[in-house]
């Protein structure tokens, strides 16, 4: 069963592909509890599943694209109207810049991956600035999921694998 979604909901997903293989990878190896599943992630900016991503661009997209994919959503608790707005004026700027694909290579040495000369980030960087506005810098898709499950401003929403 699909869950009610909210504006300022954020999830992650995994990449079946090379690179989410590889980031997985990088994430697994740097990992504090020794697991790593998903290797992106994104905004969900409406109940309708309407998504805010840095994909091949930073674009609007939907969540029904992962269908049959495992997905973790996460809901901020303290989300509001007022603080999705913020939120949201935080990253639409970014919409159509291109995907900064050298910062992967700085996630691969974690503590490099806090340098942005450019100020565009990376998927989970993006949902990060989203949803707190500093710090974002170096969050991983690994970071991100462990922060929605084991955070308590967070509330997991639904984990499993994603149905139309």
């Amino acid at each position: 069963m699909k869950p009610q979604l909210k504006p300022g909901d954020i999830f992650c997903t995994k990449n079946p592909m090379w690179l989410g293989r590889a980031i997985n990878a990088v994430q697994w190896f740097w990992s504090k509890d020794g697991e790593s599943t998903y290797s992106h992630a994104g905004i969900i900016l409406d109940p309708e599943g309407l998504t805010f991503e840095s994909l091949w661009t930073i674009r609007k997209s939907r969540l029904d694209s992962y269908h049959g994919e495992r997905i973790l959503i996460g809901r901020d608790v303290g989300m509001t109207q007022e603080r999705f707005y913020d939120g949201w004026r935080r990253v639409m700027h970014l919409e159509g810049k291109w995907y900064p694909a050298w910062r992967l290579l700085l996630h691969a040495l974690p503590p490099t991956a806090r340098i942005s000369v450019t100020g565009i980030p990376v998927c989970s960087e993006l949902a990060w600035l989203f949803v707190d506005g500093h710090g974002w810098a170096g969050v991983n898709p690994d970071t991100l999921a462990d922060r929605i499950r084991y955070w308590k401003r967070f509330d997991v929403i639904y984990e499993g694998i994603w149905e139309c």
